[in-house]
């Protein structure tokens, strides 16, 4: 496994890495409600 320091946070990255997080928030936390997560998601950039 190689592990990339990345240090240019573009707003491309950004999303992408977001809809990886939402996708294993969903996949893991059943008991959280779609309000639930919108409001959390906000945070997470």
């Amino acid at each position: 496994m190689k592990i990339l320091e990345i240090t240019d946070r573009d707003p491309d990255l950004i999303n992408r890495l977001l809809e990886i997080w939402e996708a294993s928030v969903r996949a893991t936390h059943l008991f959280l409600s779609n309000e639930e997560i919108k409001n959390i998601k906000e945070y997470v950039p």
